[in-house]
């Protein structure tokens, strides 16, 4: 059954603010629970993280590197594998807007590592499998900890999203062509390779982020502590919306766009095939 509740999200009527204006969840329809379209016999491991939407494919990742690939329009399951070479975190996904060949399903997906090698895994992906075809490395020692990597399709930019001095960061980069691979068919970006970088907030456990026109939408919390969506002017760096998750009762994670829809998918703890997604009307 889907759920809507009552008030709405208007990105565009915005005001730059210094603070971020705070209010309860936006009118939201729940999209639904993908357990309800698994088949019974298909198993679901580690813990939902990334979003990423091509067409009217979901590819919802999880810990570990598992993609369950939903189609929005049928609302239906299509597949499930593990992504080429990730084991990590998968905490991002996106996709870019080169194509490894002229054969290939979709653009390169991006995934983040999200664990130790601040690491982000580029995959040719279809709905049956993937091959990992490049590896971008932040090789810099100014960031603390894992880092996330989102990518701006759009104006072909590379986001990472990573702590600099205990402060939450968003730093960007030219996104990197396979024909930048090194022979290994590695990438390695460093402090002066940064077009640009800005400071993302008072965001106390970060989860994914997405770059949407001029706006960056960064989830954030656990249960426990209070959950949110944060949207942030991506030139300025003002915080524009905080808007409360708590009463959903699940932990935010990886949020991703469609035709003017914002998609925002939930992980239920200890349930991985429980992926419950909800979007917001983008104005």
């Amino acid at each position: 059954m889907r759920i809507f509740i009552t008030l709405i999200l208007l990105i565009t009527s915005l005001a730059v603010t210094a603070q971020a204006r705070k209010q309860p969840l936006g009118r939201t329809e729940r999209v639904c629970n993908v357990n309800d379209l698994l088949p019974t016999n298909i198993e679901i491991s580690g813990s939902t993280q990334g979003l990423a939407i091509h067409g009217n494919y979901a590819f919802s990742m999880h810990d570990k590197g598992q993609c369950v690939i939903i189609d929005l329009k049928k609302l239906c399951f299509v597949n499930t594998f593990h992504v080429e070479g990730n084991t990590g975190h998968c905490n991002n996904a996106s996709f870019g807007t080169e194509y490894y060949s002229k054969e290939s399903q979709f653009p390169l997906f991006y995934v983040s590592e999200c664990r130790g090698d601040r690491a982000c895994y580029v995959n040719d992906i279809t709905t049956t499998g993937s091959r990992l075809v490049q590896k971008i490395f932040y090789a810099g020692d100014e960031i603390s900890g894992p880092c996330d990597w989102a990518v701006d399709a759009k104006k072909k930019l590379l986001y990472m999203y990573c702590t600099i001095d205990e402060v939450r960061t968003l730093m960007w980069f030219r996104l990197p062509r396979l024909i930048d691979s090194n022979e290994q068919n590695e990438v390695h970006l460093y402090l002066k390779d940064a077009l640009g970088s800005i400071h993302a907030g008072d965001i106390k456990i970060p989860q994914g982020s997405h770059v949407y026109n001029n706006y960056i939408f960064l989830p954030e919390g656990v249960p426990s502590r209070g959950t949110a969506l944060n949207v942030i002017n991506r030139h300025s760096a003002k915080p524009l919306m905080h808007i409360d998750l708590t009463d959903t009762g699940i932990e935010p994670e990886g949020v991703a766009t469609r035709k003017r829809w914002l998609y925002l998918s939930f992980h239920t703890p200890a349930q991985p095939r429980h992926n419950i997604i909800y979007r917001f009307r983008i104005r």
